[in-house]
């Protein structure tokens, strides 16, 4: 599908039900706009919202809305596209997401005033580049592997956060997001939720509050999120409620301008394993001895870069870092000269609290070189 002409304005939603063709296209620089929906308009309730049901994932209007043939390849061309007033999810694929790959260029969500209007989420060897996304949930999606993404521009509201790769266990390997410029946002919480923050893995959308969801034997690994510019205020950097084991997840030049004007335990960051209903907890990565943990390199705010060698990380100092005691190895931060390796603090160990700024100068003091080579919604998706 095509829109015309540069300036088309297409008041309506467009669905593609018939999962036989190999390719997709939706280009073409005109706006496609949801503006006569309600909100959750509800397709098995006349178009009105929502009723009688807890949720409408499958029945409310999606802007697109495209079906995945099991064990077939499938591609969808999607450029130039304005959406504009999604009444719910912007995007959705249903069927075999595993055989359904995207080549995303030019694209720009906006007008995006309600819940649950998210950005999109790319299927395993999809790429995205030089879009713009005014949303209010869950902005870029990476469930999946193999996904490139460069030069987004995002206008973030209340709901979700910027990068989301939680909600539910998962298999991601090989992922790669770069140049994220976040010009505007209204995440303000006084509580601490469990889906916001510019990266964010989510506890389970069934039960949120459960630490009993986790999958131990799923695999989080090689996830690299570079060039992130937070200007103004934000509430919170990173949490991640690890549902799936997790290895070698590198932030590497995360600049956020300023705190929110709320209470530092408002805008803490988040390390938390989860475990499976037996109580296995997952796996997270050594990044004291084998750099394979999570890496926060050049993670600055105001300017001032936050060093777990130093004393500005602790949640209740610049850096807001709040990670469980027990992840100390799983975890580094560090500026641009080359990282040090910090040993695992004799105090704080077994307090279930992070160590103290006298022990991470205790420990500052026994660091060692390390070689630069390493390698480094509220709905469910």
């Amino acid at each position: 599908m095509g829109l015309p002409r540069p300036g088309a304005y297409v008041k309506g939603a467009i669905r593609f039900p018939d999962n036989s063709q190999g390719l997709y296209k939706v280009t073409g620089y005109g706006v496609l706009s949801g503006e006569q929906y309600v909100y959750e308009a509800d397709t098995a309730n006349n178009y009105d919202h929502l009723s009688g049901a807890s949720n409408c994932h499958s029945t409310c209007v999606k802007m697109l809305q495209f079906a995945s043939a099991h064990g077939r390849q499938q591609h969808l061309d999607l450029q130039g596209v304005t959406v504009n007033e999604p009444p719910y999810h912007s995007f959705v694929v249903y069927g075999d997401e595993q055989t359904f790959s995207m080549r995303v260029e030019n694209y720009k969500q906006v007008g995006s005033w309600y819940w649950q209007t998210d950005g999109i989420e790319l299927y395993r060897g999809s790429t995205m580049k030089n879009t713009f996304f005014n949303a209010n949930d869950d902005v870029l999606k990476m469930y999946h592997s193999d996904v490139t993404i460069d030069n987004t521009v995002i206008w973030k509201n209340e709901n979700g956060p910027v990068i989301q790769w939680g909600w539910t266990p998962r298999n991601i390997d090989n992922v790669r997001v770069t140049n994220t410029h976040v010009i505007h946002n209204r995440m303000y919480w006084k509580d601490v939720k469990y889906n916001t923050c510019i990266l964010n893995s989510s506890s389970h959308w069934e039960n949120m509050g459960s630490t009993t969801t986790a999958n131990p034997s799923s695999w989080v690994r090689n996830m690299t999120f570079e060039n992130i510019t937070v200007e103004g205020m934000t509430n919170c950097a990173i949490r991640v409620f690890a549902l799936s084991s997790t290895e070698n997840i590198h932030v590497k030049n995360l600049r956020i301008d300023a705190w929110s004007h709320l209470d530092p335990s408002s805008q803490v960051s988040l390390l938390k394993r989860y475990s499976n209903s037996s109580g296995q907890k997952v796996v997270l990565g050594n990044e004291t001895r084998d750099s394979r943990g999570l890496k926060l390199e050049n993670y600055t705010v105001g300017g001032t870069v936050i060093d777990k060698a130093g004393t500005n990380w602790a949640a209740d100092q610049l850096g807001r870092l709040g990670f469980d005691a027990e992840t100390w190895d799983n975890w580094n931060a560090w500026g641009p000269a080359a990282p040090t390796r910090t040993r695992s603090p004799a105090a704080g160990s077994s307090t279930g609290r992070p160590p103290s700024a006298s022990t991470a100068r205790a420990a500052a003091r026994r660091t060692e070189p390390r070689s630069s080579s390493g390698r480094a919604p509220p709905c469910p998706p």
